[in-house]
């Protein structure tokens, strides 16, 4: 064990000396706080060097208590906690991040990460987190739109969110009819996501102004919205374009019926149609 976890046991008495004993302490990686959106779920990262002489592939998760909230035996676990905890990450590539679904806001830790082997049991340096609890989700962060187009432009817009629930991103819907669409999911410092919803659309719907909504819907049903305002011009003289074209092609078909009833009428049809 290393010098400073000596230290740590000295000070603090027999019961945590009997601790590090029944523990070999490695080097690990584990957010000190994380947040989470309660009734969601939560993807707490988590990292670990492999050994050189010995792979680790049974990662336990525990209170401070030392009761588990994640155990491959089902058995094992807290009843509170099955069914809603597992390690997402490749144990034998060093990744022992922990999901939480369905987080409730007393699951706010902190939790312990641990590995076993046969019969050592392994602990980690700054393996421990606290869960921060957010009671609702941020509204999402819009890319700037035209204030004024003209009907008929093709405008390309996004919006975006942060989260901490990577195994189920959210899901973005709009408030118009799209030509095309993109989410991305990139990953932050310290673990967080940023989730963006990308699309394409023709500015239409008449005169004046129109309102475009973008709503982000986070696992197992919150939801947040954002609005942006623009304006579109032009729709009418758009329309009275194509009104007077159609006009101007019903005129000459009229004219051109008329002359051939004219000619029918005054039994002159044989002349008049290479004369129309």
């Amino acid at each position: 064990i290393t010098k400073q976890v000596q230290l740590d046991c000295e000070t603090k008495g027999y019961s945590c000396m009997l601790f590090c004993l029944l523990f070999h302490t490695l080097a690990g990686e584990v957010p000190f706080r994380f947040p989470a959106l309660t009734q969601s779920c939560v993807v707490i990262p988590c990292s670990f060097q492999q050994q050189e002489n010995m792979l680790l592939t049974k990662g336990v998760w525990t209170k401070k208590s030392g009761r588990n909230i994640y155990h491959n035996a089902q058995s094992q676990v807290l009843d509170h906690f099955k069914g809603r905890t597992k390690i997402l990450g490749r144990m034998d590539e060093g990744n022992c991040s922990l999901e939480i679904d369905d987080i409730n806001a007393f699951d706010n830790g902190p939790f312990c990460f641990h590995a076993e082997h046969k019969k050592e049991k392994y602990r980690f340096n700054s393996s421990c987190v606290f869960v921060v609890m957010k009671a609702s989700p941020d509204k999402p962060a819009m890319t700037q739109i035209p204030t004024e187009v003209d009907a008929g432009t093709i405008v390309t817009v996004s919006c975006s969110v942060t989260h901490t629930c990577s195994s189920h991103p959210p899901e973005f819907s709009w408030s118009v009819s799209n030509l095309t669409s993109e989410a991305t999911h990139t990953l932050l410092p310290q673990g967080v996501w940023k989730s963006t919803s990308t699309i394409t659309f023709m500015a239409d719907g008449g005169d004046g102004e129109k309102s475009l909504t973008c709503t982000a819907s986070y696992w197992r049903g919150r939801k947040q919205a954002t609005t942006g305002q623009l304006t579109v011009k032009g729709q009418w003289m758009q329309f009275c374009l194509w009104g007077c074209h159609i006009f101007s092609l019903f005129t000459l078909f009229t004219a051109y019926v008329n002359r051939i009833t004219g000619c029918i009428q005054s039994n002159q049809a044989n002349s008049c149609y290479p004369a129309c």
